[in-house]
């Protein structure tokens, strides 16, 4: 995009010169390296604007506004070295960004300075000797050779390395605040275009993450016949299970010849309960299968819907076509609480396949806080058996008990969020919060039991990858 050169500051000196005789009435600040100059002569006001912002600094004459409100530290400096001073010209350095007014205030010469020069602009007020009396970036002016009580030399004059534009016509402020407006509007466009690009490209890595752990849930499809299959072979062959097996060997009739087959027991078991087992986890990858074939084409559904508004994210051109995609999309907007965001809790909310809230500590401290002053007294408390981790609480309403889906949910991600999150068995304790009890000068998320109830939990990957997939 074209920007401003020196044909620009060549043509806004010669409109200046024409209003020589113009007095400085007031000097006004409206942004952080944004002056403006009140010019008046005759009633007539008008803002000579000179604006030091890094992305296009720029001066130019613009129709007068009301001041912004109590000077400035910066605008009050400027305005005791030149209220009431007369505009006596304005000259520009050939091939330079450069803009010079010649001041008199008093019957001694003033000037003033502006070098357009991106990062490293500036203004110089000097005094009749050329000493420089005042400047806005210091630091600028130091690395210039011009810092304040030096005296001032000129950039000299330059033969441009490609020939400047034509010249705007006599209106170049006009010009210069086209520019300016072209120029603001790329940098809107470019960074609301660069945010709604994050934002969808955010929207496609979750729901490709989503479609992923759909994939691994229903590639426990395959597992649910092997599982009943070894539950019917278990059935047929009950007389060979005793208590504390950890494998078993059993035949298999329906093959010619018949084999033997060895299925894994949970030691932990009773011999009744393990076929039970066998059944119920193939009921249970059964169910994430037919979850996952629910989900899967909604999923795909946001993937390409996400990739269709990056194609059109690609082609857009203006403002106005972006903001209808920004709506499309729901891109959030951030209001003014924006700025003052509620700090985040200490622990996970998760929603059980009952609908149950079940909250789960973050860390030592978040444990603490969750389980002595959050929980009450009649919801449960779990935690895995032996291990460091997470306190999993299960807010219960009075005169309820915990569903056993929610139950078994609570004792998944009380593992899940343990040292013990890789082991295939855990025991996990349960009890009401009434129970728990902090012993004094206990480190945090430290806490005793003075009474429980105890889960056998067998590691249940279908169900981890369901908790995964929807915290509330």
């Amino acid at each position: 995009m074209a920007g401003l050169d020196a044909s620009h500051y060549a043509a806004l000196a010669r409109e200046l010169g024409a209003l020589a005789g113009t007095r400085v009435t007031a000097v006004h600040q409206a942004g952080a390296l944004r002056l403006l100059l009140v010019l008046e002569q005759g009633g007539r006001r008008q803002d000579l604007v000179l604006d030091l912002g890094p992305s296009l600094p720029h001066a130019c004459l613009a129709a007068h506004e009301p001041a912004p409100g109590a000077p400035t530290a910066l605008a009050h400096a400027l305005r005791n070295l030149l209220a009431g001073a007369r505009l006596e010209g304005a000259r520009s350095v050939p091939g330079e960004r450069v803009l010079c007014l010649d001041l008199s205030l008093g019957g001694l010469a003033r000037s003033l300075w502006f070098e357009g020069f991106g990062r490293q602009a500036n203004l110089y007020a000097l005094d009749e000797g050329g000493v420089v009396r005042w400047t806005v970036r210091g630091e600028v002016a130091a690395t210039r050779g011009a810092a304040v009580g030096a005296r001032f030399t000129p950039m000299g004059a330059r033969e441009p390395a490609h020939p400047p534009a034509p010249a705007p016509g006599e209106d170049a402020s006009a010009a210069i605040r086209a520019v300016v407006a072209a120029t603001q509007q790329h940098e809107e466009l470019t960074r609301r275009r660069k945010a709604l690009e994050r934002w969808l490209q955010g929207s496609l890595a979750k729901a490709r993450g989503a479609a992923a752990a759909l994939a691994a849930q229903a590639a426990g499809a395959a597992q649910a016949g092997a599982l009943r299959r070894q539950g019917e072979l278990l059935r047929n062959s009950f007389h060979l299970l005793r208590p504390g097996l950890a494998q078993v060997s059993v035949p298999d009739h329906d093959t010619d010849p018949p084999r033997m087959v060895v299925i894994d027991l949970d030691p932990a078991r009773e011999p009744g309960e393990q076929v039970a087992a066998l059944f119920r986890r193939a009921r249970q990858a059964e169910r994430a299968a037919a979850e996952a074939a629910a989900r899967a084409p909604l999923l795909e559904a946001r993937r390409a819907q996400a990739d269709a508004w990056l194609a059109r994210l690609a082609a857009a051109q203006g403002l106005e076509e972006l903001a209808g995609l920004e709506a499309e999309c729901g891109l959030p907007t951030a209001g003014p609480r924006a700025r003052t965001p509620t700090p985040a809790l200490p622990w996970r909310t998760f929603r059980s396949a009952d609908g149950w809230e079940i909250l789960v500590g973050k860390d030592a401290a978040g444990n603490d806080r969750l389980t002595l002053h959050h929980a009450r007294p009649g919801d449960l408390f779990l935690h895995v058996r032996g291990a460091s981790g997470s306190h999993v609480i299960v807010p219960t309403p009075r005169g309820k008990s915990v569903p056993k889906e929610t139950l078994l949910d609570a004792a998944e991600l009380a593992c899940m969020h343990s040292s013990r999150a890789a082991a295939p068995h855990n025991e996990v304790d349960y009890v009401p919060r009434r129970y728990v009890r902090k012993p004094r000068g206990s480190a945090a998320g430290l806490v005793e039991l003075t009474r429980c109830s105890t889960l056998r939990v067998t590691r249940d990957d279908a169900r981890r990858n369901r908790l995964r997939q929807g915290p509330a």
